[in-house]
């Protein structure tokens, strides 16, 4: 057969389907838990067309300048350029869309015709926010049902100033609520209100309430610690301004991180995070361990506290001692072999335990609801739907503790499927297309299975990029609650113009150039094949193509 060429898109999608007009993709994009369209939005970036750009994020994720921020980024750990020179600064983009764009010509879909179904959110963090303000824009009735005294979850009460500043956050959340989600805040299920309550008074419910509850260490005075989302929250709160001169955290992850450089601008000298994992299998960002190098965090590898020692009521430091191994239990606890050795004492002012989280569920007691080992909500991983009818579950409560950008993912899956629950629809060729006259429409462009993606070793034409190097955000060398990052700002189309667009046409034109049988014809939508009869399948077509997005099959005959 004649060759297939694989087309970016041309509108705004909500639903993350493989399509029919795009059969291959980038790495990136299969790594990236939100569903951003990412060449899409750098293709836009490139021609300087931010609010565009943005239109095309904010269809599979309202919080484009929160995630653009504090994103892991596992899409650049896969980014095919890192084989060519440096992987492209994704994160760096979706930020400088979100900042840039003029939102005052951002086109916003449009809410779609009341269906009278009525849906309860509980938990208003991403996973939460997200699904409600999708199932909003589907035309149900969304109550969003948050323990808290503010919306936001994680990322508003415990991620630092100096990486997100609140009033971004704030802004997105509003855009939310802006489409006609309730919310009721300082309203916890199982204590203000009842879970059978709203099980009885909504059509659907998603349980998205977070992994909230945090893990002990079992070690004598360990109650002397103080908890490190805790903490965060009231620092954020403003109900702790000083730590003293020395301070040490237990664990290595994220929020271990977070907690150590927030005491480093609460006014600590001397800053130690001891963890279990070696040196070279840190499970914290490598952004988070470099700023812990550029700040003068000391890390404590292989080791573990035995005990908080204290006077007279008083945290005054931990004793420790260095691990062989370790391992978790399905329910998530720590399984540890000493090292042996003498243990050592780490003085401090305040010791802070970041350890593990785990969801709160007391609530559902009752409701037949089936947990996991670990006490994470049970639920089908194509329906997102728990053991009992109706209660569907999404973000940290179902998946354990991860990252933001999978919450928004989650939140989004699960509004699609909250959907299709409501109104019989199948999944089928579905995909919720958003068009210029911001309707969103249910067409059948989708296909079954997965698009294929593109690794670098497919790519036989890279040349055709120059060589360029990564441009990288500005990073403030003050330990300040100012925000860290400066962005990319003027440097961001420079950067988008990196991009290998792998996987999808960008319209070069090289294939039609290179075609010897002049079979292809290059009209404004891209290469087609005019003369299929003619095509003599010599893959010349596939060479040419810098983004490896021309598949073929070739006819039995010339396969003997």
């Amino acid at each position: 057969m004649p060759p297939v060429f694989s087309r970016e898109i041309q509108r705004p999608l909500i639903s993350t389907a493989c399509l029919k007009s795009q059969t291959r993709t980038s790495p990136c994009e299969e790594a990236c838990p939100a569903g951003n369209p990412i060449q899409k939005v750098q293709g836009l970036v490139k021609e300087k067309k931010y609010e565009e750009a943005l239109e095309f994020l904010r269809a599979r994720n309202p919080f484009p300048g929160t995630t653009g921020r504090i994103c892991t980024h596992p899409c650049e750990t896969d980014c095919n350029r890192r084989e060519w020179d440096e992987p492209m600064n994704i994160r760096g983009l979706e930020r400088a869309v979100a900042d840039i764009a003029d939102r005052t010509r951002v086109k916003k879909p449009a809410r779609r015709v009341r269906s009278g179904n009525k849906i309860a959110v509980i938990g208003g963090g991403p996973a939460g926010l997200t699904s409600a303000y999708f199932s909003s824009l589907f035309g149900h009735e969304v109550t969003i049902f948050e323990a808290g005294p503010v919306l936001g979850g994680i990322p508003r009460l415990c991620v630092p100033e100096y990486r997100l500043p609140k009033d971004i956050l704030d802004m997105e959340i509003g855009l939310v609520l802006e489409t006609g989600v309730k919310a009721r805040t300082n309203t916890r299920v199982g204590k203000d209100i009842l879970f059978e309550e709203i099980r009885t008074s909504f059509d659907a419910v998603l349980i998205a309430s977070g992994t909230w509850k945090e893990r002990d260490l079992d070690i004598p005075n360990g109650d002397k610690a103080i908890k490190g989302v805790e903490f965060l929250r009231q620092v954020i709160l403003g109900l702790i301004r000083e730590v003293g001169r020395r301070v040490i955290i237990m664990g290595g992850g994220g929020v271990a991180f977070d907690c150590a450089f927030t005491a480093r601008r609460l006014g600590a000298d001397e800053v130690h995070v001891v963890c279990l994992e070696g040196e070279d299998c840190m499970v914290a960002p490598p952004d988070d361990l470099a700023q812990a190098r550029e700040e003068g965090i000391l890390i404590h590898n292989s080791c573990m506290a035995s005990k908080v020692l204290e006077k007279d009521g008083h945290t005054t430091g931990v004793e420790c001692f260095e691990i062989s191994d370790f391992s978790f239990d399905a329910a998530g606890e720590a399984r540890i072999e000493s090292a042996g050795g003498e243990k050592k004492i780490l003085f401090a002012d305040t010791v802070i335990f970041a350890v593990g989280m785990k969801p709160e569920l007391g609530f559902i007691k009752g409701a037949g609801i089936a947990l996991n080992p670990n006490g994470t909500l049970k639920t089908d991983g194509v329906t997102m739907a728990t053991s009992a009818n109706g209660i569907f579950a999404a973000g940290d409560a179902a998946t354990g503790p991860s990252i933001v950008a999978s919450a928004v993912g989650q939140g989004r899956e699960a509004a699609l499927a909250i959907h299709r629950f409501l109104t019989g629809t199948p999944k089928a060729d579905e995909v919720l297309v958003i068009g210029e006259d911001s309707q969103i429409r249910v067409e059948p462009l989708a296909r079954e299975g997965r698009a294929h993606v593109v690794t670098f070793s497919e790519m036989f034409n890279p040349e055709y990029y120059e060589k360029a190097p990564r441009k990288k955000s500005g990073l403030s060398t003050w330990i300040s609650f100012a925000e860290r990052d400066a962005g990319l700002d003027g440097s961001a189309p420079a950067e988008a113009e990196r991009c290998f667009h792998c996987g999808h046409c960008h319209t070069c034109g090289k294939c039609v150039e290179d075609c010897p049988g002049l079979i292809l014809v290059m009209p404004e939508r891209g290469p087609e094949v005019r003369y299929a009869d003619e095509c003599w399948h010599c893959g010349n077509c596939r060479i040419s193509c810098p983004n490896a997005a021309v598949s073929y099959e070739f006819p039995l005959y010339t396969l003997v």
